[in-house]
């Protein structure tokens, strides 16, 4: 392997926790995690996305809708039941192999295992990953009326440490598999990739490196003093400078990440104010009018710097103009020069203003309070209440809003994003780990106001999260089997109940509070005393037999889990 996607591959390991896995397993679990992200907004659970020693030639895949990780059918059926009819579906296969060239055979096992997951009608593989993603697959097939464009997009990626230098027979082979797609007539869009050394350091250094981009400005006009804000300007830009220095990737993708802190996802060109701003910009008559018919973009930053007529912007975030973004993206061949667009540009780094300019850019029209979460109080005080631990033993970090450590030395094993402690404190303390290992979408329609109530005990998502810690630094240090991360939502209510009983308080009791000190202070110790309810709960998730996908996905396993405590 190439020493410089090996040193990267060590430092992924090593944040994540993956040492105990073999090097082959951590490159998959590697490419997998860097392709991923700049896909899809929020944490990768990356052993949701790896396939496993019975995989026919894919070694990752991933279905995104609305640029979310889907885990479940019963979660796509959830996201199809409402009446959008413009989401944006993506199916993604990756292959990848830690040698440097990038071989024939190779190439066409991968595009037989996509071929047999597409097409076979009988499709039984034996790796559970590919099979819960045709099940997935399955159910967008059969809501293509609610997808933008009619039919799902399709990227594939077949990586190796070596360099891509087109040898005829790939290219060959690869052109004619595009022809096959295009003919099977499932996609709008196909994108298929070969990714050498320098394409995935590109992709893994983004990863964890802000974005920094500059603007040449038309005109702009600083704001006067403002309380909580350090800077902010009043900017005319062209549109087609936004989207090619603020909206697009180096693989010519949008950044999806750009707009995490934005409430509403893109509601695509069907939609009625999409579909003007759409025939605006098309327009010839009518594109020179843009600034002054559309409402502008909102963008808050860390660091704003204006050089003459240049706009510095350091790890910015679109937080208002998700659809006029979007659209320009999508109509990037069609912007002419005099195309300009209006920019409210904010650098802040008081977390209050940050969530009242998001909730004020985003009250015109209703927004589900769930879209909301890192904006409420209780969500701050739990972060509060992680950063009392600073400076002691075993410090975690709560990840309030996604990227909000990026840039920093902390591995990643250590932070808990929103999403993460929310399923581990419904797996742990409220006793369905079945939502948390393949229905988050379903877990947050039940336990929203009960997980992120003002009253609920911020202790409960330290201890759980706490938990969490404990058994991924077991398993990265041999402790525990590797396999049993997948387990990880079950093992979190075991041992729960071996260390502090099965009969659990409400979460926003007083009681709660003492019952939750009773794990804390058991892992504040050291040495084997740490590693044994974790034992003891592997034992008896090893003791069960026939622990398929589809059984994890259901209570009764849960309670036959606990019987045998």
């Amino acid at each position: 392997m190439h020493r410089i996607i090996k040193s990267h591959l060590e430092s992924f390991a090593k944040s994540n926790g993956l040492e105990q896995f073999n090097e082959s397993t951590q490159f998959e679990m590697f490419v997998n995690y860097a392709v991923m992200s700049s896909k899809m907004i929020g944490t990768i659970e990356v052993e949701n996305i790896t396939t496993g020693e019975g995989d026919d030639g894919t070694d990752g895949i991933g279905i995104l809708i609305n640029e979310e990780l889907i885990l479940s059918e019963e979660d796509a059926k959830s996201v199809f039941s409402t009446d959008k009819k413009s989401h944006d579906v993506e199916v993604i296969f990756i292959q990848s192999k830690r040698s440097e060239s990038f071989d024939l055979g190779d190439f066409l096992k991968f595009k037989e295992s996509i071929n047999n997951f597409l097409t076979s009608e009988s499709y039984n593989p034996n790796d559970e990953v590919q099979k819960n993603y045709r099940g997935i697959f399955d159910v967008i097939i059969e809501n293509v009326p609610k997808i933008r464009n009619g039919k799902p997009s399709f990227t594939a990626r077949y990586a190796t440490t070596g360099l891509y230098k087109k040898p005829s027979e790939i290219e060959a082979a690869k052109n004619e598999f595009i022809k096959q797609l295009e003919e099977l007539g499932y996609f709008d869009h196909l994108d298929f990739q070969f990714l050498g050394r320098d394409e995935i350091t590109n992709l893994w250094v983004s990863t964890y490196s802000g974005v920094n981009s500059k603007l040449s400005m038309f005109s702009n006009a600083p704001l006067p003093s403002i309380s909580g804000i350090e800077e902010a300007y009043l900017a005319v830009v062209k549109a087609k400078d936004f989207v090619n220095e603020l909206l697009t990737n180096e693989d010519g993708n949008l950044r999806s990440h750009v707009f995490e802190e934005n409430v509403r996802a893109f509601l695509g060109e069907e939609n009625p104010v999409n579909t003007e701003i759409s025939k605006t910009i098309k327009d010839p008559n009518n594109s020179s009018r843009f600034p002054v018919l559309n409402n502008g973009i909102t963008i808050v930053s860390e660091d704003v710097r204006v050089q003459g007529s240049i706009l510095h912007l350091q790890n910015f975030q679109i937080v208002n103009g998700c659809q006029t973004s979007n659209v320009l993206f999508e109509n990037s061949n069609n912007l002419e020069n005099d195309l300009m667009v209006n920019l409210k540009v904010v650098e802040t780094s008081n977390e209050d203003v940050f969530s009242e300019l998001v909730r004020a850019t985003n009250s015109q029209t209703k927004v589900d309070e769930t879209q909301f979460l890192s904006l409420r109080p209780i969500v701050k005080r739990i972060e509060a209440y992680f950063n009392t631990y600073e400076g002691k033993d075993g410090r975690i970090y709560f990840e309030r809003r996604d990227r909000q450590y990026i840039g920093t030395d902390i591995p990643s094993i250590r932070i808990f994003s929103l999403n993460i402690a929310a399923k581990a404190v419904c797996a742990m303390f409220l006793e369905r780990p079945d939502l948390s290992f393949r229905y988050p979408k379903r877990m947050y329609e039940l336990f929203t106001e009960k997980l992120f109530s003002e009253d609920v005990k911020e202790i409960t998502y330290y201890t759980a999260c706490l938990t969490l810690y404990r058994l991924h630094l077991l398993v990265a240090s041999a402790d525990i089997p590797q396999n049993m991360r997948k387990y990880k939502w079950h093992l979190l209510l075991i041992v729960r109940n071996i260390l502090a009983g099965g009969s659990v308080p409400e979460i926003n009791s007083k009681k709660i509070e003492n019952y939750c000190q009773n794990i804390i202070d058991a892992f504040a110790k050291h040495g084997d005393s740490v590693k044994e309810p974790f034992n003891k709960a592997v034992e008896i998730i090893q003791s069960i037999d026939e622990i398929t996908d589809d059984r994890l996905k259901r209570q009764t396993i849960m309670d036959e889990m606990l019987q045998k405590i």
